[in-house]
């Protein structure tokens, strides 16, 4: 199969979640796939529903016979699952399996919270679980960063666009190059920023919160809209994807048909629960005055920052916007000090975080990029990398339970006992709600 690289052809079953398959999914991991250039990828009509409750070997051998029963177009022929704990509300475990077109066994796995690529997906939903999967048979078939390079959009991606309501390639062209020129240029611009959409109401106030604290950083001027704003969202959709961009042809339709004495024009829509921090999104849509699309930007309960903001507010929307127009308009520490420890190694390294934090006008600094960093270089064996990063996050979050976590977890796998219980120790004290650190402290004192 690794022989074959891009020229292997490949279907894709519709992914089970405990069991149930659905499309959506087995589209998402074809458009990675796809991205990594892979040429041929089908999507079965047939759906493979299995026991939940098999085991990989049963799986995988239930899939062969189904195979053998439902005759594929390719060469291979691939079913993935997740496992999702309904009481946790947390995925516990992902399984691939391939199968060739006689229904032979050629590759199956199954990581869990043993592992560390799946302990630490960015992106901990069936989104992220994609990404990882698509990576880990990637490099079965031989796909590169070559052949991704060289890659070109394909059916899937036409599929993906039309299932999830994205824009065509030739509508989202230009936004890389207007981002640029909007963060080359914002400091001295006028942003600005229409009514919020929060929990289905236009809202004013929550606006003039967001211009305060804009205004506040320097980020630019941001003035509120006078403009009487009335979109026509679609409240019942359920499709988090198209919900964005149905925003966003409408903002941009609006402004182009409405122009506004502004450089920048910002639309945001909200929900929240307050009780529940996980049911909800932040979506915003930045245009410049022509109505061009700068920035489309969809955050909800998958995503790292939303986790460590847990938005249940107006304010606390508010505060995970401002984080991610940051992330636009200024430098990342995380990737500047990966470019450091690259080309100048740790110390030079240690030296530049404390250069950079400080230069807030110019740089932004994650929790979440830094922990996602440490772990690339941890699941990699660069343990002395990894415990550098660690240790900036935690120097930089001193209150933040999973920066200690974390830390702990490095120091345990490079062999420092007392140092990675020292940190699970604090974890702990900060959280004592965090299960892992809990586990991991009992394992460390057991030996």
């Amino acid at each position: 199969m690794k022989a074959k690289g891009i020229d292997a052809s490949l279907t894709i079953f519709p992914v089970g979640i405990n069991g149930f398959p659905g499309d959506d999914i087995a589209i998402i991991i074809g458009v990675l796939l796809e991205e990594k250039g892979l040429k041929c990828i089908e999507l079965s009509k047939a759906k493979f529903s299995p026991s939940s409750q098999s085991n990989l070997q049963t799986l995988a051998d239930s899939l062969g016979k189904f195979v053998k029963a439902h005759p594929i177009p390719t060469e291979y022929a691939l079913y993935s699952e997740m496992i999702l704990d309904m009481q946790k509300r947390a995925f516990t475990e992902l399984r691939e399996i391939v199968v060739d077109k006689t229904g032979a066994i050629v590759w199956t796995e199954k990581l869990d919270s043993t592992d560390v690529a799946f302990r630490h997906v960015a992106d901990p939903d069936p989104m992220g679980y994609s990404i990882l999967l698509s990576e880990r048979l990637g490099m079965r078939l031989g796909l590169t960063a070559e052949t991704t390079t060289n890659a070109k959009p394909g059916k899937l991606s036409a599929i993906f666009r039309d299932r999830f309501g994205m824009p065509t390639e030739k509508e989202t062209a230009e936004m890389p190059k207007l981002e640029k020129i909007m963060k080359a240029n914002f400091k001295k611009s006028k942003l600005m920023v229409y009514p919020l959409r929060i929990n289905g109401e236009l809202n004013r106030q929550g606006a003039a919160q967001l211009i305060k604290m804009i205004n506040g950083a320097e980020l630019c001027k941001a003035i509120p809209s006078k403009d009487t704003l009335s979109l026509k969202l679609r409240t019942r959709e359920q499709n988090e994807m198209k919900i964005l961009w149905n925003m966003a042809v409408e903002f941009r339709d609006h402004i182009k048909a409405n122009p506004q004495n502004a450089d920048y024009l910002l639309f945001a829509d909200y929900v929240f629960n307050p009780q529940v921090w996980k049911q909800g999104y932040v979506h915003f849509v930045v245009c410049d005055r022509n109505g061009e699309w700068v920035i489309a930007d969809l955050q909800n309960s998958g995503q790292a920052e939303f986790q460590n903001v847990k938005p249940v507010s107006i304010e606390g929307c508010n505060n995970l916007l401002y984080a991610h127009l940051e992330h636009y308009l200024k430098a990342s520490v995380a990737e500047a000090i990966r470019e450091e420890i690259h080309n100048s190694g740790i110390e030079a390294a240690n030296a530049k975080f404390k250069q950079l934090r400080v230069k807030r006008t110019e740089y932004y600094l994650s929790e979440a990029e830094m922990n996602a960093l440490g772990y690339e270089y941890l699941s990699s064996k660069k343990n002395e990398e990894a415990i550098a990063i660690f240790k900036m996050n935690v120097e930089a979050f001193p209150m933040s339970f999973n920066a200690y976590d974390s830390l702990g977890e490095a120091y345990a796998t490079a062999g420092e006992k007392e140092l990675a219980i020292r940190n699970y120790e604090k974890s702990i004290q900060l959280n004592p709600n965090n299960q892992n650190g809990v586990d991991a402290l009992k394992k460390l004192k057991m030996k």
